[in-house]
């Protein structure tokens, strides 16, 4: 078995000393990984109901600042050594296909193989009219939908159905 925590994207904690505190202690504490959701920032006046809520209310509310989920992860890999990093989830349709995945191979190149993606589609209409994504591009119609790394280990080639690398 292995135990993680969360690192703060959003809150009180995210301050950079907070941030580098808590997440050295906790690699020094012999947790195994370390979770970083994924919200570019979620808009004042949300419409759109959390549906993982009963009330669908967003439990963060909606005026938190955040940080955004790349940056922090190749923040927290560079104050790191053995901690596995878990993007929890990304929302793919966020950002260009291309760009991502090279800034992702990166992040992966430069900590030694300690990165674990996990993806999803997003649920806030709101978010993504605020940054220009197409809610359209979400499930089956995701340029990458389907995709699936060529092999393990090593150099990796992805493939979908609108995009491959």
């Amino acid at each position: 078995m292995q135990i993680g925590f969360n690192a703060p994207t959003t809150g009180a904690l995210i301050d950079p000393d907070s941030l580098r505190r808590i997440i050295t202690e906790g690699e020094a504490l012999g947790f195994d990984y370390v979770t970083v959701s994924d919200h570019i920032m979620v808009p004042r006046n949300l419409e759109s109901k959390y549906p993982y809520t009963n009330d669908g209310e967003f439990p963060a509310g909606t005026a938190a600042a955040w940080l955004e989920q790349l940056a922090t992860t190749a923040y927290i890999a560079a104050l790191t050594e053995r901690l596995r990093f878990v993007m929890s989830v990304m929302v793919v349709p966020h950002r260009p296909a291309v760009l991502t995945a090279k800034i992702l191979a990166t992040i992966d190149y430069l900590s030694k193989g300690r990165l674990t993606l996990g993806i999803g589609v997003g649920w806030c209409r709101e978010e993504f009219e605020a940054i220009t994504a197409a809610p359209s591009m979400t499930g089956a119609k995701s340029p990458t939908s389907g995709w699936r790394p060529a092999r393990s280990y090593g150099p990796r080639r992805i493939r979908g159905s609108t995009a491959s690398m």
